[in-house]
């Protein structure tokens, strides 16, 4: 059936399958948009710039993700080099990427551990493993640890990061104050808090609590300032457990922080291991009020299960683990596996290294292995998401230099970046302390090129790196949602620059999709024109490389929060794990790879398109324009209404020479509610319709229509 006489249809079906009503469809002049070949705006090869993003899994999904028949599947797609994501850093977990290595403590095999840097046999399976010494309550992978700090195991302890202190900082210890954060659930009396030091033990703290917004959790950030307690400083501390009394009266608090500038520099092991007495330990806090007779009554919950443990936050965790510690859930790829897959076209690939849970020896045999190899490298990504764990600027700057100085000193002339910034639009900076060296730039990514530029060192930070999934709300209204991306992307971009980044530092989108949460939106046609609007809009706001998330076959989830089912994929998994469903987002990519795209690769030079000024702007049509190496124009337009098609006319404006109309047939690709519809019905939720994108050979550039919820590409001369 035609688009010109069965619009209504259409919509119908696409309101029906994503819950809307529906609304009249209204005639309007159609809209015209002039190609401007004199206007460039954007270069790329999508074989070198447009690749895909592959994660860490439990054991048994890895083991039934990298098989011939998906890898085929994913392949399709057209992505060209991948980057491999680093699960272990989200879980608070040192990488064993070479199962065969040393600790540093070899004969109780425990302490910090270095992978070899050769490998006789491929290595096809790497863990991480849990940090013992581990004190946030919540973490960003399956979230199955738990806080030291408040399990109720005085035995235990939380240990900060060593590698923060002067020892390896080079800086004052000042510069680097470790912090806790303790999350007591609601407001309520507090007038003494009881610490049991590990050791080292801070000589110098302070203990001080939240003024201002305290209806949400401090993990989102809340609106208000720390104001420390009447007589909450402590300048000569002497370690064990201290029962400190902060004020004459108790005050109505939820939130307490104690912030630690000066350690003890003592060791509780004296195994010999200096890093041992570095930072500062902490096994227990109770927070509360005593009464007159003496009884303490503690507002904290001690357990060792997070989801009824207070919740804490901390600056940063120590790497030392056991061998005992292996997480079988969360299972990474082998490098061989992936480098000897085809899954990177021959491209080079994205590596990671652990950076806030790691060692610098670790990640320098990494890149060790990677050369003697011979694999090709576009660059390594150090850590990632700091930003999503608390991590201050300076702390993840620090870290970064460290470990730069190791890498570079195995190849001087590989490409370091980061920090994988978790979400561009939250700067969490209320947290945590002002830092004693003030820099011009108060965000965070301003703060860490302040770090790094005071340490002369800019040299080796050769890109940023940011992930982007803009929407938490799975389940709020995904036509505001999509009314909003463009805007939100370019908003984002745009203040980046005006936070200090130098535009001669690349940009590298290392992770995009709807949301990072799980949303039907993301296996419905919503997630699908959101991808194809985000990929060119962040290619011409001078982004370098893109990377796809959602590449591995997966299966269908919910969030608590949410009763609807979906998953962050392109193609949807049968109970074997094997590749069953080409979802939208699976369309959308090939749409971007093989039709607006040559799909033999080249450069391609983006250009401005622009529209009638006399007529209103139609804020819901996205439209993208390419000159294509093959000599050819390409247009991809994106209609976010979800019930009003819309009608288009395009004309082309070459350097040097007036507008005139797409001369010769337009080949034409149209993907919308026609060609797919999807049936809720929880896990077992699937496609009722699953085809590709309509092709017409011969079509015109003249009245195009463009059906709602639908992407469309014309190719011309």
């Amino acid at each position: 059936m035609s688009y010109e006489t069965n619009i209504s249809a259409v919509a119908a079906t696409t309101a029906l399958v994503v819950g809307l009503a529906i609304a009249p469809i209204t005639a309007q002049a159609p809209l015209q948009l002039t190609l401007r070949g004199d206007r460039p705006l954007a270069s790329f090869d999508p074989h070198l710039d447009w690749g895909a993003a592959l994660d860490g899994h439990d054991l048994s999904e890895t083991a039934t993700t990298y098989t011939p028949h998906n890898i085929a599947a994913m392949l399709s797609a057209g992505f060209g080099p991948i980057t491999y994501r680093l699960r272990t850093e989200l879980g608070i977990e040192t990488w064993h990427w070479n199962p065969a290595g040393h600790f540093s403590d070899a004969a109780h095999q425990q302490g910090y551990w270095i992978s070899n840097a050769e490998s006789a046999a491929p290595i096809d399976l790497s863990f991480g493993y849990k940090l013992p010494r581990r004190g946030r309550t919540i973490d960003d992978a399956n979230n199955d640890g738990y806080s030291r700090i408040d399990d109720g195991d005085t035995t235990t302890f939380w240990k900060t990061n060593p590698y923060l202190d002067p020892r390896y900082t080079g800086d004052p210890e000042n510069r680097h104050p470790q912090w806790l954060t303790l999350d007591l659930g609601t407001i309520g009396p507090v007038r003494e808090i009881d610490l049991a030091w590990g050791a080292p033990f801070p000589r110098h703290y302070t203990v001080a609590y939240w003024q201002g917004d305290q209806s949400l959790p401090i993990d989102d950030n809340p609106n208000g300032r720390w104001q420390t307690f009447p007589r909450g400083t402590v300048a000569t501390g002497h370690g064990g457990t201290v029962q400190l009394v902060l004020g004459d009266t108790a005050l109505p608090v939820r939130f307490i922080r104690i912030v630690m500038t000066s350690s003890s520099h003592t060791a509780a092991g004296g195994n010999g291991d200096a890093r041992d007495s570095l930072g500062f330990a902490l096994r227990e806090i109770y927070a509360g009020t005593r009464d007159a007779a003496g009884v303490f009554h503690d507002r904290v919950q001690h357990d060792s299960v997070a989801s009824t443990q207070s919740a804490i936050l901390v600056s940063s965790t120590d790497p030392w683990h056991r061998a005992t510690d292996r997480d079988e859930g969360t299972a990474q790829p082998g490098l061989d596996l992936i480098l000897r897959s085809g899954l990177t076209n021959h491209q080079p690939m994205l590596v990671p290294t652990g950076v806030m849970y790691d060692t610098p020896e670790n990640a320098a045999n990494e890149l060790r292995f990677l050369r003697s190899r011979g694999y090709p490298l576009l660059g390594v990504e150090l850590g990632e998401e700091p930003d999503g764990q608390r991590v201050t600027p300076e702390d993840y700057g620090s870290l970064y230099l460290q470990f730069a100085t190791a890498l570079h000193r195995v190849d001087p002339t590989v490409r370091l970046g980061g920090p994988s910034w978790q979400d561009l639009l939250d700067d969490p900076l209320q947290l945590w302390p002002r830092q004693p060296v003030a820099g011009p730039r108060p965000t965070w990514i301003g703060r860490f090129l302040d770090y790094v530029d005071e340490h002369r060192r800019i040299a080796d930070f050769n890109f940023l790196s940011f992930e982007w999934y803009p929407f938490d709300d799975v389940c709020s209204d995904p036509r505001k949602n999509l009314a909003a991306a463009p805007g939100m992307l370019t908003r984002e971009l745009d203040e980046l620059r005006a936070a200090g980044l130098p535009d001669s530092i690349p940009r590298y989108l290392t992770e995009y999709g709807y949301s990072a949460h799980l949303s039907n939106a993301e296996v419905t046609i919503p997630a699908a024109l959101f991808d194809v609007d985000l990929v060119p809009n962040f290619f011409a706001h001078r982004g370098t490389h893109s990377f796809f998330f959602g590449y591995e076959p997966g299966a269908l989830d919910h969030e608590p929060s949410c009763p609807h089912w979906g998953n962050l994929v392109m193609l949807l998994a049968d109970s074997t794990g094997a590749a069953s469903y080409r979802l939208p987002r699976y369309y959308a990519a090939w749409l971007l790879t093989h039709a607006w795209a040559d799909s033999l690769g080249g450069t391609h030079t983006m250009v401005a398109v622009d529209r009638d000024a006399s007529q209103p702007d139609d804020s819901l049509i996205s439209s993208y324009a390419v000159r294509r190496p093959d000599n050819r124009w390409a247009l991809v337009l994106v209609n976010r209404d979800p019930v009003r098609s819309r009608r288009v006319n395009v004309q082309l404006r070459p350097t040097g020479a007036a507008a005139r109309p797409l001369r010769g047939p337009v080949d034409i690709w149209r993907y919308s509610g026609e060609q797919y519809q999807f049936l809720e019905d929880r896990q077992n939720g699937h496609p009722t319709r699953d085809l590709p994108p309509a092709h017409e050979t011969g079509g015109t550039a003249a009245e195009t229509t463009l059906p709602p919820y639908s992407i469309t590409v014309l190719v011309g001369s």
